[in-house]
């Protein structure tokens, strides 16, 4: 049980569902404002998050399937919870974190 587990990468599934379908129905329901939401929240954090998630995918020779995990979840919570136009973000974290895999090199490399 634990290897298949571990083959379907279950920490980024976690990560990517609490990101991507949780956090933006949460924000949705807080008094944030737009500009602190897209800009700060879905612009900066969120790409780092991407970042670093490629960066990990590759570090620790997981599938590269995964790099589409949370930019695919992501799609689905801001589709639930809205603004529609914040779903553009979905393919800018899929750019990142395919950067992010490339340009990272595996140990022993």
């Amino acid at each position: 049980m634990t290897t298949i587990l571990k083959r379907l990468g279950w920490p980024y599934w976690l990560l990517s569902l609490v990101l991507g379908i949780g956090f933006p129905i949460m924000l949705r329901n807080l008094a944030i404002g737009g500009m602190w939401r897209s800009g700060i929240i879905y612009g900066l954090l969120y790409s780092v998050i991407a970042g670093v998630l490629g960066s990990l995918v590759k570090r620790r020779g997981d599938a590269w399937w995964l790099l589409f995990v949370l930019p695919i979840l992501f799609a689905i919570g801001v589709f639930l919870s809205g603004p529609q136009y914040a779903i553009y973000f979905a393919a800018v974290y899929l750019c990142i974190g395919y950067l992010s895999y490339g340009l990272t090199t595996k140990k022993g490399e």
